[in-house]
């Protein structure tokens, strides 16, 4: 028998970002003062895209 599990959106918000966050590090280095510029660019914009991916569509303020 599988077990459901719920999960809020939130916390898979959180959890692709951490993943975000931990392949630029290994990728880029850990000291984000020693970064390129378009290094800092894609990652912010990895970043944007998780947020876009996870925020309320057409939503009325």
């Amino acid at each position: 028998m599988s077990a459901l599990r719920m999960v809020r959106a939130e916390d898979l918000e959180e959890s692709a970002l951490a993943e975000v966050d931990v392949e630029f590090h290994e990728y880029f280095g850990p000291d984000e003062s020693r970064w390129l510029p378009w290094q800092v660019e894609q990652y912010l914009d990895a970043i944007a895209k998780i947020h876009a991916r996870f925020s309320p569509q057409g939503v009325a303020a």
